[in-house]
């Protein structure tokens, strides 16, 4: 499992919502389900967790998903 966000953090104070979301291991932004340090991509996604409270799906949606460079090139061959 990820390490949980720093509660303490200002938007953690003024939405106590996504507080309680993340000590329930929660997304803060959709309905995921438990999140579990597996339904991570990588360790940069999981230490974003860490900071935003955001599950790998809703990662992707704020900062898009970096394309797999070898599939890229294979489109080419």
């Amino acid at each position: 499992m990820p390490l949980p966000p720093d509660l303490s953090k200002p938007a953690f104070s003024i939405f106590p919502q996504a507080a309680d979301r993340v000590m329930s291991g929660l997304c803060v932004t959709c309905d995921s389900t438990r999140l579990r340090g597996v339904d991570f991509r990588d360790d940069i996604s999981r230490k974003e967790y860490g900071i935003s409270g955001m599950c790998q799906k809703c990662q992707d949606d704020v900062y898009g998903v970096e394309p797999d460079w070898d599939d890229v090139e294979e489109m080419f061959e």
